[in-house]
């Protein structure tokens, strides 16, 4: 035994802890092996080194790549379970059960465009499917690339035309066998199977589509198979980036949004100039740079690159490093939102044989997110929205009218954030609009529209809309005014700005706010809103019952966001007389926090 002087086992011990030291601060060594899990830290392609899993390193991300993620507002805890979680993940892992309450997603199949992306592992399986590539890779483009305009299976062409549009016809057809979606030989005629098949298809790319071959369509149909699930990739990493590091800019607010490695995974629609003048001090896109750096940090540089590095799934938490997110997300955030309901069609529109159409579209409205800095307030997105506009409504029993559906102006309050909700309809609301057809073709009561659901009239994420009220007292009290903020399946109305009075966005990007507000702001989980519906809808001589069992699941802000509905520019009609739209409400006494008759 070797007898060490005590200053040479001091020195000894000095080096250690400066060994020691210089591992933990490089993320090597966590604080506490019993109580910190490492993962993997990636830089280029290759694991560097681990981290701590609950705080990274400082500078590091943990991304939760594993197959059971879902958004943070989907989260749960052991006392307030989140009933809707479960369904979510066994759709982004297309694991469609039984039985009639899976009957549309079985339809559906693909739910990126409703807010909901794929996991890993079944992405991973689209790039390794060799044989679906080879055979999209024989199919001559030629046909397609000659066809300068949008194809419709209603429309009437000329015969010139119809010989174009048979050969883009049976190019795409030939795309959707290999794809399996298409049973039939391609034959150049656009029949109903044909049109079931291309909605398919363009769901699975996530393609804001009218089931018609349009010219972004057929751009994907030309598009090499693999770069298209690369391009799916890019989007499930980035929604995972998003959660991860609280980012939302996107660059709308200063219509300026970036390529992710030199390409934009996303439809053009999603990227569309909403006005022409960037907001002042707009916020550019910080999200696509930073999924750039999370797929450069995995090596999923290229659809070749990340078919190799996918070969095997990587761990379900990786870390990796991201650009610095800007100093205003430091905890609890100061937000503002503002809609600015664009043209606001008075009087019903018309066309020029007098007939009603739906309102155009010209300056659609929209959504803005405000945070407020030292130096004034900063936009940090702007989105597509809808206000209200002319709807069928019951009147007198069993009758119906238009009515105008006001998108209420002034100043009003987000308190509660409802992750899953359920829409209950007021009994305004015709029947015949809350009865669908299954797929195998009965009538059924249109659960689905109810929710809880992807395909609820509030989508997956809904923020509500109540008026702050000064009490006798001095305090302050909320009135919900039945008016909400909220995601939609029905992107095509998105499209068109128009609602039944709320405030619609597509899905992911409700997600998207959802989490950032949770992230930002002080709140409190209160869990699933334990309130029942119950409605018989008379349809075609028959009696169906419509039920609901929850209101959704219910986050509240400790400090309410203000919302402000801007006037617009008012537009009427000149084929008929200008109808006025009814005035707003007088302030509602405060009532439950979850209304009887809500809008959509």
């Amino acid at each position: 035994m070797v007898d060490w002087p005590a200053s040479e086992l001091l020195k000894i011990v000095v080096i250690v802890e400066t060994i020691f030291l210089s591992l933990f601060l490089a993320g090597v060594v966590p604080a506490n092996k019993t109580e910190c899990a490492l993962v993997p830290l990636y830089e280029q392609g290759r694991v560097v080194g681990q981290v701590c899993a609950d705080n990274g390193d400082g500078a590091a991300t943990i991304l939760d790549l594993g197959d059971d993620w879902a958004p943070a507002i989907f989260s749960e805890t052991p006392d307030h379970p989140q009933s809707y979680r479960r369904t979510l993940l066994a759709l982004a892992n297309e694991r469609i059960g039984e039985g009639g309450q899976w009957d549309t997603a079985r339809r559906d199949r693909y739910f990126e465009l409703y807010g909901i992306f794929p996991s890993l592992s079944v992405v991973r399986a689209r790039l390794l499917d060799e044989p679906r590539h080879r055979c999209h890779a024989l199919v001559d483009g030629g046909a397609l690339r000659a066809l300068t305009r949008s194809v419709a299976p209603w429309a009437v062409v000329s015969a010139a035309t119809r010989r174009v549009t048979a050969g883009a016809l049976t190019a795409a057809q030939q795309h959707l066998r290999c794809e399996g979606f298409l049973a039939k030989e391609a034959s150049g005629t656009f029949d109903g199977a044909t049109q079931e098949a291309l909605q398919l298809y363009q769901r699975r790319n996530m393609l804001p589509s009218a089931g018609i071959l349009d010219l972004e369509t057929r751009d994907a149909l030309l598009t090499d198979s693999r770069e298209l699930d690369f391009r799916t990739l890019l989007r499930v990493l980035r929604e995972r980036v998003v959660d991860a590091s609280g980012l939302v800019e996107d660059g709308s607010a200063a219509n300026a949004w970036e390529p992710i490695l030199g390409r934009f995974v996303d439809s053009s629609e999603y990227r569309r100039v909403l006005r022409s003048t960037p907001l002042e001090r707009g916020v550019g896109d910080l999200v696509s740079p930073a999924t750039e750096a999370a797929a450069r940090a995995m090596g999923w540089t290229s659809p070749e690159a990340a078919s190799r590095a996918l070969d095997t799934l990587p761990a379900a938490r990786v870390a990796v490093r991201l650009p610095p997110v800007p100093v205003y997300h430091a905890k609890p955030v100061r937000l503002r939102a503002e809609i600015d309901r664009g043209d606001v069609w008075t009087s019903y529109p018309l066309d020029a044989e007098g007939r009603p159409r739906p309102s155009p579209a010209k300056n659609r409205p929209t959504f803005t997110l405000f945070v407020e800095t030292g130096a004034g307030e900063i936009p940090l997105v702007r989105w597509p929205t809808t206000i209200g506009a002319w709807k069928q409504e019951k009147v007198d029993g069993e009758g119906e009218a238009l009515r105008y559906k006001e998108s209420p102006v002034g100043r009003w309050y987000w308190r509660d954030l409802v992750a899953a909700p359920a829409w209950f309809p007021p009994p305004t609301t015709p029947d015949r609009e809350l009865i669908r057809r299954s797929p195998d073709g009965r009538w059924v009561a249109d659960e689905d529209g109810v929710g809880p659901g992807y395909r609820s009239a509030y989508g997956l994420v809904a923020l509500f809309h109540h008026r702050a009220i000064t009490t006798s007292g001095g305090g302050t009290e909320y009135a919900d005014i039945q008016i909400r903020t909220h995601g939609s399946a029905s992107y095509r109305s998105i499209l068109r700005g128009s609602s039944h009075g709320c405030h619609r966005l597509f899905n992911h990007l409700a997600i998207r706010l959802g989490a950032f507000v949770l992230a930002s702001t002080v709140h409190t989980r209160q869990g699933l809103i334990d309130e029942r519906y119950g409605r018989l809808l008379r349809w075609k001589g028959r009696a169906f019952k419509l039920r609901a069992e929850s209101r959704g699941y219910r986050y509240e802000l400790a400090s309410p966001i203000p919302v402000d509905v801007l006037p617009g520019r008012s537009v009427r009609s000149k084929t008929i007389p200008f109808v006025p739209p009814p005035a707003t409400p007088a302030a509602p006494q405060p009532q439950a926090q979850v209304p009887t008759t809500p809008q959509t």
